[in-house]
C-alpha cells in the first residue's frame, strides 16, 4: 500500500490546493511536501517514499532532479505547466510513473485516480509474451514502474503454461512468435477463462487490417499496433485494469449480502454445483451443512431497535467467519438465518464445530446505542449430504433439525435424522 508521498512544489497557491484535495480525498496516506530539489534530497535520504509527485521545473532545477531520483529507485509522478513533447518524451523515456499538465480540479481528479491505481496495482500480476528478450526487459521496467507485478515468457507456449500455473489477472501478449503465435495462446486462454476473468492486450507490428479483427473475435479485450508510445501503453493497461475491477466488483456486490459482508443465496447457487458434485464422487471427502438461527431476534428488533438488530446479525456473521476455516462458506441466508457449508466434513466434525461457534457467540456482548451490554445466543441444525439429496433436500435436513433445536429451548445444536 501507499502510505507515504512526497510533494515537491515550489508554487504555493498549487501546492496548499493539491494537498488539501490530496489529504481529503486519500486520508490514509501522509503527505509531506517541501519547494525545492535540494530539500527533497535531503527528504529522500532520511525517509522511505512510497511515490514522489514532483513539478518538473524547480527554483534550484529545470527537471534534473526528477532525472536523479529516478536514478536513486525512487518512483516519480512528474507535474509539468508546459506541454513541451520533447522534454515530456525525455521524461518518459527515464521510466517516470506519469507526465501530467497541471491544472487544479481537473488534474487532481486524474492525480488521485492514478494513486489509486497504483495501489490497486501492488496486488497485479501481468504477464508480458514477447519472443524479443530486449523488449521482454523494456516491458518489465516499465510496468514495474506503475508498482506492478511482472512475469514474462518468450512465446504463447511458454505463456500460457504460466497462465494455467500462476495467478495473473493481465496478459499483453506479441502475435508473431515462435512455436505458439498471440492469436493461438488467446484462443487456448478463452477456452476456460472470459475477458472479465482475464483481459488480454495484443500487440502487433501486422500491417493485415484483418488482424485487429481477428484478435477482437477471438476474445481480445484491446488492440495496440506498433509503433505506439509508452504513455499509450500505461494508459490502456491501467483503464483495462480499472474496468476489470469495476465489473469484479459489480459481480462481487451482487453475491455479497450488503448488511454483513457475508456471501448471500446467489453465491450459494454458483458453489454448490461444484460441492456437491465433488461430495458425490468421492465417499472420502464428505460435506456437511449447519443452519444457524439467532435466539429471540424479533425481541431485540423490538426492544432495542433495528439499529441494535442490525449490529447483532453483523456480530453473529463476523464471528462466524472468524472461527471458521477458510474452506468452510458462511452464507447469510436470509433474516436471522446464516447457512455454513462445510467441505470435507462428516457429521460428527460439523456438530463439533457447530458447537464451538454457538458457544463463541454466547460468549460476545452487543452494545445497544443506550449503552446496555446484552447477549446473543445462536440455535443450530447439522445434516450430512448423500448421494440422493440436491441442495434443497441438504438445507431442508439441516432446517428441520435447527427446528428441533428451537423446541428443544434454543441455544443448542441439533442433528438431523437422517437415514442410509
Amino acid at each position: 500500500m501507499i502510505k507515504k508521498v512526497l510533494i515537491i512544489e515550489d508554487d504555493p497557491f498549487y501546492s496548499k490546493q493539491m494537498l488539501r484535495i490530496l489529504r481529503r480525498r486519500l486520508p490514509n496516506i501522509q503527505f509531506d511536501h517541501v519547494e525545492t530539489a535540494q530539500e527533497a534530497q535531503r527528504c529522500v535520504e532520511h525517509h522511505a517514499y512510497d511515490l514522489i509527485i514532483s513539478d518538473l521545473s524547480l527554483p534550484d532545477s529545470a527537471g534534473e532532479h526528477v532525472q536523479r531520483l529516478v536514478k536513486q529507485g525512487c518512483r516519480v509522478l512528474v507535474l509539468s505547466a508546459g506541454s513541451d513533447e520533447i522534454i515530456k518524451d525525455e521524461m518518459l523515456h527515464s521510466n517516470i510513473v506519469d507526465f501530467i499538465l497541471k491544472g487544479v480540479d481537473r488534474d487532481f481528479d486524474y492525480l488521485i485516480r492514478i494513486i489509486k491505481r497504483l495501489n490497486e496495482n501492488m496486488n497485479k500480476r501481468i504477464l508480458v509474451v514477447e519472443d524479443s528478450e530486449p523488449i521482454r526487459k523494456f516491458y518489465t521496467k516499465m510496468l514495474e514502474s506503475q508498482f506492478l507485478n511482472v512475469t514474462t515468457a518468450s512465446n504463447g507456449q511458454e505463456g500460457l503454461k504460466k497462465v494455467k500455473e500462476s495467478v495473473i489477472d493481465l496478459v499483453v501478449s506479441d502475435y508473431n512468435m515462435p512455436e505458439m503465435n498471440g492469436l493461438q495462446m488467446l484462443e487456448a486462454i478463452r477456452k476456460t477463462r472470459t475477458m472479465v476473468e482475464l483481459p488480454f492486450i495484443a500487440v502487433s507490428s501486422d500491417e493485415e487490417n484483418e488482424t485487429v479483427a481477428l484478435f477482437l473475435k477471438m476474445g481480445a479485450n484491446d488492440y495496440l499496433k506498433k509503433p505506439f508510445t509508452k504513455e499509450e501503453l500505461l494508459c490502456r493497461i491501467n483503464n483495462m485494469l480499472d474496468t476489470v475491477d469495476m465489473v469484479r466488483a459489480l459481480k462481487r456486490s451482487a453475491v455479497t449480502d450488503a448488511l454483513t459482508g457475508l456471501p448471500n443465496r446467489h453465491y450459494l447457487y454458483e458453489v454448490a454445483p461444484r460441492l456437491l458434485s465433488i461430495a458425490r464422487r468421492y465417499e472420502d471427502q464428505p460435506l456437511s451443512a449447519v443452519m444457524f438461527d439467532i435466539d429471540h431476534f424479533k425481541h431485540f428488533n423490538d426492544t432495542y431497535g433495528h439499529q441494535t438488530g442490525d449490529a447483532v446479525l453483523q456480530i453473529v456473521a463476523r464471528t462466524l467467519k472468524s472461527n471458521l476455516r477458510d474452506s468452510d462458506i458462511p452464507i447469510r441466508f436470509g433474516g436471522e438465518e446464516f447457512l455454513v457449508m462445510m467441505p470435507h466434513t462428516d457429521l460428527k466434525r460439523a456438530f463439533v464445530a457447530a458447537e464451538k461457534l454457538r458457544r463463541k457467540v454466547a460468549e460476545t456482548e452487543v452494545v445497544t446505542p443506550e449503552g446496555e451490554k446484552i447477549h446473543v445466543t445462536i440455535s443450530g441444525g447439522v445434516a450430512q449430504y448423500r448421494r440422493d439429496m440436491d441442495l434443497n433436500a441438504l438445507i431442508k435436513a439441516a432446517d428441520d433439525a435447527l427446528y428441533k433445536a428451537k423446541a428443544a429451548g434454543r441455544n443448542r445444536i441439533e442433528i438431523a435424522d437422517q437415514e442410509g
